[in-house]
């Protein structure tokens, strides 16, 4: 098995059942031309599989890469602002 897949929306969600979309939504793929990077597993394997005419696949070795800080911006956006301190931060704290 590969480390990774590199996993691209080709279609739009329109005209598809709420199976397919929840799949699609599953993935973390919102719109035509978004990009994920998705752990080689069985699962991930099937739900590829469920969606292969919408997606474009790309099999990849060794780790993903780190997020863009765009998405680390929204995800510390959507958690309210509020920075999660790491167990070594904590500890240095006390």
């Amino acid at each position: 098995m590969a480390g990774y897949f590199e996993v691209t929306l080709k279609r739009s969600y329109n005209g598809r059942t709420d199976s397919v979309i929840g799949t699609l939504q599953g993935m973390g793929l919102k719109r035509p031309g978004t990009k994920v990077y998705l752990k080689d597993t069985p699962a991930v394997r099937g739900m590829i599989y469920k969606v292969v005419d919408m997606v474009s696949v790309t099999p990849k070795t060794g780790t993903p890469p780190v997020a863009s800080k765009r998405e680390l911006a929204r995800k510390f956006k959507a958690s309210g602002g509020k920075a999660k301190k790491s167990a070594a931060q904590k500890s240095a704290q006390a």
